[in-house]
Formats: C-alpha cells, structure tokens, sequence
C-alpha cells in the first residue's frame, strides 16, 4: 500500500450473511480520483467492516494515511459511528463523512462518531477544503460550503455549495484511485451525467437536484476507451452506466449507442443502462437505439399497476405506457428488463395490492421471460417527499433509522397493516409471482432459445437473476437447456426428416429422480410414465437411435411401433426429459 493523504472507505457489515457488491458505488473513487488531480493523493476502499477495520489498522499503524473519509448510506450509519470514533481515539486523525445519508445526520450522529465534518451532496470540491483545512491548517470549518459539523457543541449545517457546472472536467477514475488494486471481474460502471428532472415522491437525487448536467458523449467514450486500452486482457467485460437519466435526450442517447455499437465491435462486451419508461414510450425509437448497439440488461422504474399511486410518485407514467414500453423491449430483444413493485408506500391497502399482483402477473406475462419484478417494500430515504410528509401518502414511518432493515424488512405502516402484515404480502407476491415464472417455463410460454441462452458459455453468469433461479429449481429443463446449450444436443424431433436416426438422450438419472409405484408405472418431476414409457426412457442414453431403440424392445417381446415409439418420445421431449444426438447436425 502507498502513502496517501486520503482514504475513502464504504464499510457495511456482513449481514444476512453477504458481502454487498460495490461495483457500482462510484463516490469513493470519484473522490480518490479528484484529490489525486488536486494536489492531494488519495485511494479508497470498499468491502466488509473488519476487513476494513483491519486495513485501517495497517495504514495507521504504518502511517500510510493522514486523513480518513467514510461512505454513509441508510445501512451502514451504525458502522461509520464506530468506525470513526476508532479512528479518533486510537490513532487522532481527521476523519470526514460523506455519502447521501449525510443530509440526514443528526447531532447525535456527530457526538457519538467524533467526526470532524460531514460532507452534503456533491463532495469533490468540498473534499479539496476539507483536506487544506484538516491538514494543512488553511481556512476554517465555518466557511466551507456544504459541510455539518458541531460547533461548541450544536450541529451546524453551513450553506450549500453550489454543484459543479462542467463535469468533464473531473477525472476519469483509474486502476490507482483503488487501495488494493482494481477487481479483475470485468465491469466498468459509469455515470455520464448528474441531477434528475423528474421529481419521484421516493427518490433522493430528483428531490436535491433537478437540473440535469451532462458529460459530454466524447468525455464518456474517452473513458471507455481509456479503461480498454488498460486492460487489454479482458476477453468480456459488462458496462453499466448508472445513470438515472440515460435515456432522457434521444439525440444523446443516439450518439452514445452509436460509440457503443462501434467499441463492441472491436471488443465483446456487455452493457447495462437504466430507463425512464414515460421518455421511451414518447420516443420508442430510442429503444431500437438500445437494442441495435446490444444493450443487455435495461431497469425501468414500473414501482406500481395503480394509475392514483403512480400519480402519487409523480412518475409521469402509467400502466398502460409500462406494458407497451415492456412489449417494445421485448420485441426489439433487449434480453433483461429489470424493474419492482413496491409495497407499503404511497396509499398501500388491500385493493392497491390485489391490483399491483394482478397487474404484476399480467406484465410478466407479457415479458416472456424477458421481465425480471423484484416486490420490495418502501425504504423511507432521506429528504424525499414520502419520508418528509407520510401523513399525504397514507402512511407513518416505523423506522426512519433502518435499524430493523438489512433491505429486507418493512420500514413503514398503513391504515390495518402493520410492518409485519406487510413483509406477509411481500413474500406472498414474491412467491406468486415466482409460481408464475416456474409454471411459464414449464408450459413452453417462455420461448425455448432465450432459456437455452441463459445457459451459454461465459454469458451466463451475465444471466442469473430471478429467471435463472427459477430455472435452477427445475432440473430436467435447467439440464435439458445446458445440453443444447453447451452443442451436444438439439430438441425438436417432429422436425427432424429422419428422425428415425436421432440418438435419445435423458436429461436426469433415473436413480436419483424416478420413483417406481407400486403398479410398475414411474413418476419422474412430477410427469407419469406407463411401463413402456419408462422402458423407452431407459434406453435413452444416446446409444442407439430411434430404430434401434425400437428393434431392442421388440425383441424384449414389448409392444411397439415406430409410430409409437415417435408418440411416447415426443411426450418425453414436451417434459423436457430428453434431447437428441445427431450424427448429422440438422441445419
């Protein structure tokens, strides 16, 4: 490890027995990266809190730091108190607090952690302050901009900083801004712009700053390139612009697709973006844009089925633009929509949640294995509209603290549903819902070839999300899409000319999965097989084919025909109990 100035640390504990992925949190490196420009050096950090508390220990002890920064969020407020009071009275650095659960940090927060300031909104310029002012003794406390802190005792929050104007001016962040070396896992996330002009009831960055400020769509694909250029050994990667607004300018968006398409052709990679759904149901177009420069994954903001709690969010949408925008995705073979439902918020009741189910269930239908819902309940995030005013939405917050949430756990009540009845209706539709994807991939409804490119190669870990875990509880048809998958089988024997020289091949052990009744009939994943149908799926192990599957249970003195054996094969394909070999590929 170098000495450095500053080292900004996103410390969180472990719980539900999970290390949160970090991947997209850009703050602490953006930060690393503007003092590193600014005359300053600094690195950061995120991971586990004893991990962190350990390398703390090793810069302090070694003196490789003068400064500490700590990341707040809602979950983590605890460990920064902790943290930062360690920091103080062991080792008696500065240490500053930064993150969007900073606006929210009361004077208690302050006495207990022992921090010397805590940094509002955007911080890079009020980082450079509090680095002059802590360290080299330039300035004072009361005229930095954009700071909380306590003064003889009382918080005191100074004016707020005006936001920076040209964002291509800051710089890229690199391989050095990280304390112990870029995760070799091939992601690059960016955010191309700042600020968003909607103004969502529930949401953090439309509340504070509704002005959109832009980089430019060169600044953008410089950093691209620069990230490429560096890692020459990446044969895949995934970009994700984490942007709330990607899709807001259709002009913009169109020469960002353009660069992207250009890039992938050059090297394979796939990408991420978030969508607004009311700007691409205006402008369905931009949506062939996403989906011609290979878009793989694309979250929209569907929250509710309900036109009035729409209405209620401000999400300038409804649900009649959610379906048509879901339809268009899917048609133009964007491969992942992601989006929620959220429960316990705005006028929550048990008509809005029969509507939000039925809505739910009629949308991922539409999506065809495309759509990916997550049911959440509300998080009560700092400064919004909800958190500010619950009495307008019909609801009072239980827990404005979090300290009962690890973003499992309900956080607000409503009129006859208290926080446990509304964590009974999150997993109720959450397993509705998930009966409702098993059943479509049983039934077919879910188009063979998209399941089978779930499973294919190095993409498929690009896959796993709610529909591939529900493939995983289905092992013939998780095992019969790895087979095509993987070359070494194909389905479809109606359509083969001669099928009659196709190699069956079951997809499960018959030791492990088939239960034999008492009457001699079988039972395999639920599907019932007569004795002949149980002596064909025997024989089906690739070793002989059709005809001579045919001509050995002749000879064993069963009952059979060609024309037979074709039906009882092609009621074992339609459950997903064989695939084929074939000597000669079908084209």
């Amino acid at each position: 490890m170098l000495e450095n100035d500053i080292v900004f640390f996103n410390l969180h504990r472990k719980y539900l027995n999970e290390a949160p992925d970090y991947g997209g949190f850009l703050g602490i490196y953006a930060l690393a990266a503007f003092v590193n420009d600014n005359g300053y050096r600094g690195q950061a950090w995120a991971g586990t809190l004893q991990e962190g508390k350990r390398i703390i220990d090793e810069l302090c002890t070694q003196g490789l730091v003068r400064m500490i920064g700590l990341y707040c969020d809602y979950a983590n407020v605890t460990e920064n108190i902790y943290i930062s009071s360690y920091v103080k009275n062991k080792y008696h650095l500065p240490v500053i607090v930064g993150g969007p659960q900073a606006t929210a940090l009361r004077e208690d927060f302050f006495v207990r952690s022992q921090c010397d300031a805590a940094a509002r909104y955007e911080g890079e310029l009020t980082a450079i302050e509090l680095l002059d002012c802590l360290l080299d003794g330039t300035g004072s406390l009361a005229s930095i901009r954009g700071i909380s802190y306590l003064r003889n005792g009382c918080l005191a929050v100074n004016p707020e900083r005006p936001l920076i104007g040209n964002l291509d001016a800051l710089p890229f962040i690199d391989d050095d801004c990280y304390l112990l070396g870029r995760p070799r896992r091939g992601e690059l996330s960016i955010m191309t712009g700042r600020g968003c002009p909607f103004h969502c009831a529930f949401c953090h960055e439309g509340e504070h700053t509704r002005r959109v400020r832009w980089r430019s769509v060169a600044n953008v694909l410089a950093e691209i390139d620069k990230y490429l250029e560096e890692h020459p050994w990446l044969e895949d990667f995934y970009l994700l612009f984490v942007d709330d607004t990607l899709t807001l300018d259709e002009n913009r968006l169109r020469e960002l697709c353009e660069g992207v398409r250009e890039r992938r052709e050059k090297r394979n990679f796939q990408w991420f973006c978030e969508g607004h759904v009311h700007t691409l149901a205006k402008h369905p177009e931009m949506i062939k844009m996403l989906a011609d420069a290979g878009l793989h994954r694309l979250q929209l903001g569907i929250e509710s089925g309900c036109s009035e709690v729409l209405q209620a969010y401000h999400k300038q949408t409804s649900p009649e633009e959610i379906k048509e925008v879901v339809a268009l995705c899917r048609d133009a073979g964007i491969q992942q929509i992601y989006g929620n439902i959220i429960l316990g918020s705005a006028f929550f009741s048990e008509d809005t949640y029969r509507r939000d189910l039925a809505f739910a269930r009629e949308l991922q239908a539409l999506g065809e294995g495309t759509l990916e819902l997550g049911v959440i309940s509300y998080w009560p995030l700092p400064e919004t509209e909800i958190t500010r005013y619950p009495d307008r939405f019909g609801l009072s917050v239980a827990d404005y603290d979090f300290y009962t949430s690890a973003d499992d756990f309900a956080q607000t009540t409503a009129p006859g549903f208290g926080v446990w009845d509304i964590m009974a209706k999150v997993q109720a539709m959450d397993r509705e819902l998930s009966q409702q994807r098993g059943k479509m991939l049983l039934d077919g409804r879910v188009p063979f070839s998209r399941i089978v490119s779930w499973c294919a190669g190095r993409s498929a870990f690009r896959a796993y999300g709610l529909w591939y875990q529900e493939l995983m509880r289905h092992p013939h048809l998780l095992a019969c899409c790895q087979m095509v998958a993987a070359g070494e089988a194909v389905r479809g024997l109606a359509e083969f000319a001669v099928w009659q020289q196709a190699h069956p091949m079951r997809v499960l052990a018959l030791s492990k999965h088939l239960h034999i009744q008492e009457d001699g009939s079988g039972e395999l994943v639920g599907v019932s097989l007569e004795r002949t149908e149980m002596e064909v799926l025997a024989l089906c192990t690739g070793r002989l084919n059709c005809v001579d599957i045919c001509a050995y249970l002749v000879k064993q003195n069963v009952a059979i025909t060609l024309e037979r054996l074709r039906r009882i094969l092609l009621k074992l394909e339609q459950y997903h109990l064989i695939v084929y070999s074939m000597e000669e590929q079908p084209s």
